[in-house]
């Protein structure tokens, strides 16, 4: 695990190594981020191990539970998919953890009433104010003062920030960028510039187009080698990927050159979606995607690559 290599988004979230202690407690010391990004990546950091477990399909049904709950938007047709997995996943934690079961378990089983009463559970939860309060829990720690961390929270950071807020925008409008610099006509090949060209026209890559390492539009960071969600294909709501070769910039504005991947299939055993390179690159306006606003990592397994997210996206 500590040599694991995480991409450029996970890597914020890098959860602390396991040690044994924190499996004689059963209790791992992570932030909420950061047992989520260890959730998600779980299959593919001990992929070498983890499927020679008769119990991996525990872990399996709570990971399609929760990629249900965080969905945004949520189907109704979901809710009886979500119960059955409640009733799976109750009967395997009996059958493989039984000494584990606690009562916080049973809170799953209304995850499904939930949603049908009050909408998608992500726009409920209350991972800001866990965020807050462990900032609060560091001071109390090194100032050895616990007195009503709670309070303090409520009337000074939060008060604080409310003033603030009154103040300032806290969602930018603006486009921001990083390390702008020229483009080098060594860098492109046949196919890209006929791509730049086509979108372009007659242009000079030296002279007219510049280049940056990072590109925020409308609160969505744009990287170079990240991947995301452009739309999807087929009845079956398959995501269509595109990773950014490029961030350029012409005639003030900057645009997207993305190479299209090609989705080949959905991999149960890593809870991945299998992707392919096939050189098809295109410009796209950041304005106009829509989908999943959150850059996603290419993880290289068995001479395939694999982008994983939590949530079950669809059009509607």
């Amino acid at each position: 695990m500590e040599n694991f290599q995480y991409g450029y988004f996970d890597s914020r979230d890098r959860p602390p190594p396991i040690q044994i202690k924190h499996l004689q407690k059963d209790r791992i010391s992570a932030t909420v981020s950061q047992k989520l990004c260890l959730f998600r990546l779980f299959p593919i950091i001990f992929n070498d191990v983890i499927y020679t477990l008769p119990s991996i399909i525990v872990y399996k049904q709570l990971r399609e539970m929760i990629d249900l709950v965080l969905s945004v938007p949520f189907r109704k047709l979901w809710l009886p998919t979500l119960r059955d997995l409640w009733a799976a996943f109750h009967q395997s934690m009996l059958n493989h953890f039984p000494s584990k079961m606690t009562p916080r378990l049973h809170f799953c089983s209304e995850y499904d009433k939930v949603i049908n009463d009050y909408g998608p559970t992500i726009k409920q939860w209350c991972t800001r104010y866990e965020a807050f309060h462990s900032y609060f829990k560091k001071i109390s720690l090194r100032s050895n003062n616990y007195k009503n961390i709670p309070k303090m929270l409520a009337t000074r950071y939060r008060l604080k920030q409310t003033f603030i807020s009154c103040r300032t925008v806290q969602l930018k409008t603006i486009d921001q960028t990083t390390v702008i610099q020229k483009v080098k006509n060594n860098f492109f090949d046949n196919l890209m510039k006929q791509t730049l060209i086509h979108h372009f026209g007659n242009i000079s890559f030296s002279k007219d187009l510049q280049q940056c390492k990072k590109f925020y539009n409308q609160n969505v960071e744009y990287h170079r080698g990240s991947v995301y969600i452009m739309d999807f294909v087929n009845v079956h709501e398959t995501p269509r990927f595109f990773q950014v070769v490029l961030i350029l910039k012409m005639n003030y504005k900057w645009w997207l050159f993305v190479d299209l991947l090609e989705t080949t299939c959905y991999n149960e055993r890593f809870c991945a979606w299998e992707i392919k390179s096939m050189n098809n690159y295109s410009i796209l306006d950041p304005h106009r995607l829509r989908y999943f606003y959150k850059g996603l990592d290419i993880y290289e397994l068995e001479n395939s690559s694999f982008v994983l997210f939590n949530a079950r996206l669809t059009l509607y």
